[in-house]
C-alpha cells in the first residue's frame, strides 16, 4: 500500500542504495511512419519501432558534469546518529548525501554494458548464453569497487520517469516510480539486437551501524529468437563505516540466472568480507547443463571482469585475480571500463553515469532530468537543492494526503503489475504508449502530464 502513518510523514527520502503522469489519455490520434523493423529488433505493445525513437534524438555526450562535487558540506552524522534500529525509508537524509542522478538513472545503469546482452543475442550455445547473462548480473556493482562513488541516488518521486534512448547501443529504456510506499523502481529496455530486459526493484533496509539492502525485485531477460527467458534477484548489500572510516561495500549470496526455456542455470556466488577477507571482490560461478551437471565455470571479480573456463575448475586452480582476464583459454565475459579521472572529484560517477543526466529535449515532463533539486545539485548549487527537495516532498506529501481525502489510490502511467508466468512472482509489466507519445510530440505540452516537479 502506498498510504504511510501520519507520524511518518516528515521521512518521505528514504536511505536506499537502490540505492505520473495522469491517467487521462490523449484521444488525438498517433500517425506512426511505415519503418521497417531491422532484422532481430525487439518491438513491444505496439509502440512504434525502435528506429523512430533514434531518429527524433541527437547524440551528443558528454564526459564530465558541468561541475565538482562541492566541498565542506557534511551532516551525514547528524541523520545517521537518528537512524539506528529504524526501517531507512522513514528517515529524511541531507541533499549532501546524495549524488545527482536519481535511482531510476541509477536503475537504466544496469544497461552499460548492454553489449553483453548484444553478444548473448547473437551466441547459438545456450550454455554460453547463460554465462553471459550471468556475467550482465554483477555489472551494475563495479562502479562501486574503487571506494569513491558510496553517494546516494535521489530516491524518485512517485510518478517519476526515465527514458534512456541510445542508438549508437541499439536500445531504448523507459523507467517510472510505480510505488512510494513500499519504494518500487521498473525498467523495460528493449533492443535493436534481439532482446528484452526488464526490472523491478525494491528492497527492504536496515541500518545497525552497517546498512544492509536486501533486494526483493525480479529481473528478467527475454532473448526471443532463441526463446530464453532469463530471471534473477540481486545479492544483498551492506555498507560499511557510514558514519565513522572510508563507506565500503560489499555482497553476498547465490544469485541463480535461469534460463526458463531450456531449464539450464548459471549461478554467481557473492562472497562478503566477512568471509573472504580481503578476497572478498573476487568472484566465481558455475553453469550447469539442465541435467544439473557444471559445464563452466565463471571467475573474476566484480571490481575487474569475468571470464568463461570450460568444465567444473576447482577453486585452487583458478587463475590468479590479476591474470584472470588473460588467462589461457579463457572467453573474456565482461571487462570493466576504465575510471575516469574526474571520477573521484564527481561523485565516483562513471562515464555512462555522467551522460544520463545531461538535458534533452522532447522528454516527458516527469522525467529525472526535469528534477530541479537534483539539477541544482548537478549544478554546485548546494543550498538551493537542500530548499528544493523539501518543496518536492512537501508537494508529494500533500499530493498523497489529497488522495487519501477521496479514497483514490495511486496508478502507474507506463506500468502495471502482474504474475510473471515463469517465476510465479509479481512484475510489473510495461503497458506500451510512451514512444508513440514521444513521436507524437505531446511531451512539448506539459498540461497533458501530472506536475510532479
Amino acid at each position: 500500500s502506498e498510504m504511510a502513518d501520519s507520524d511518518n510523514e516528515n521521512f518521505e527520502d528514504a536511505v536506499e542504495v537502490q540505492l505520473s503522469v495522469e491517467d487521462k489519455e490523449d484521444d488525438t490520434p498517433v500517425s506512426v511512419p511505415v519503418t521497417v523493423v531491422p532484422k532481430g529488433a525487439v518491438t513491444s505493445h505496439g509502440d512504434c519501432p525502435l528506429e523512430c525513437t533514434f531518429d527524433q534524438v541527437q547524440l551528443n555526450l558528454r564526459e564530465a558534469l558541468p561541475f565538482e562535487r562541492p566541498k565542506g558540506y557534511s551532516g551525514l552524522w547528524t541523520a545517521m546518529k537518528s537512524a539506528i534500529g529504524q526501517e531507512l525509508s522513514k528517515i529524511a537524509m541531507p541533499v549532501q548525501f546524495n549524488e545527482p542522478i536519481s535511482f531510476l538513472q541509477r536503475l537504466a545503469e544496469d544497461l552499460e554494458y548492454s553489449n553483453i546482452a548484444d553478444e548473448a543475442a547473437a551466441t547459438d550455445d545456450s550454455l554460453v548464453r547463460a554465462a553471459l547473462v550471468a556475467a550482465l548480473s554483477c555489472t551494475c556493482y563495479a562502479s562501486s569497487a574503487e571506494g569513491f562513488r558510496m553517494y546516494k541516488a535521489f530516491n524518485p518521486l512517485l510518478g517519476e520517469t526515465f527514458e534512456l534512448v541510445r542508438p549508437d547501443l541499439g536500445f531504448r529504456s523507459i523507467g517510472e516510480q510505480v510505488s512510494h510506499h513500499p519504494p518500487v523502481t521498473t525498467l523495460h529496455a528493449e533492443s535493436m539486437r534481439g532482446w528484452i530486459l526488464r526490472e523491478d526493484y525494491a528492497c527492504g533496509t536496515k541500518f545497525r551501524g552497517t546498512l544492509k539492502v536486501i533486494p526483493t525485485g525480479l529481473c528478467k531477460l527475454e532473448i526471443p529468437k532463441y526463446g530464453d527467458r532469463f530471471t534473477w534477484t540481486k545479492p544483498a548489500t551492506t555498507v560499511h563505516n557510514l558514519i565513522f572510516g572510508k563507506v565500503w561495500l560489499d555482497q553476498e549470496g547465490d544469485v541463480e540466472v535461469k534460463n526458463h526455456n531450456t531449464g539450464e542455470r548459471a549461478v554467481m556466488y557473492w562472497q562478503p568480507h566477512s568471509s573472504a577477507g580481503n578476497n572478498y571482490m573476487n568472484l566465481t560461478g558455475k553453469v550447469f547443463d539442465k541435467s544439473g551437471k557444471i559445464r563452466y565455470t565463471i571467475h573474476g571479480g566484480w571490481d575487474k571482469g569475468l571470464v568463461l573456463l570450460a568444465g567444473d575448475v576447482p577453486k585452487d586452480k583458478l587463475p590468479a585475480p590479476a591474470a584472470g582476464l588473460t588467462a589461457p583459454g579463457a572467453r573474456v565475459l565482461w571487462r570493466v571500463n576504465p575510471t575516469l579521472p574526474q571520477a573521484p572529484v564527481m561523485y565516483g560517477l562513471t562515464k555512462f553515469a555522467m551522460q544520463l543526466n545531461q538535458t534533452e529535449s522532447n522528454v516527458c515532463p516527469t522525467d529525472s532530468r526535469l528534477r530541479p533539486d537534483q539539477r541544482a545539485l548537478e549544478d554546485g548549487k548546494m543550498d538551493f537543492a537542500t530548499a528544493e527537495k523539501k518543496r518536492l516532498e512537501d508537494k508529494q506529501r500533500k499530493s498523497r494526503k489529497q488522495r487519501e481525502a477521496v479514497k483514490t489510490e495511486w496508478e502507474p502511467r507506463w506500468f502495471r503489475p502482474e504474475t510473471d508466468p515463469d517465476t510465479k512472482t509479481v512484475i510489473y509489466r510495461y503497458t506500451g504508449g510512451y514512444w508513440d507519445a514521444k513521436l507524437a510530440g505531446t511531451f512539448k505540452d506539459p498540461s497533458k502530464w501530472q506536475d510532479i516537479f
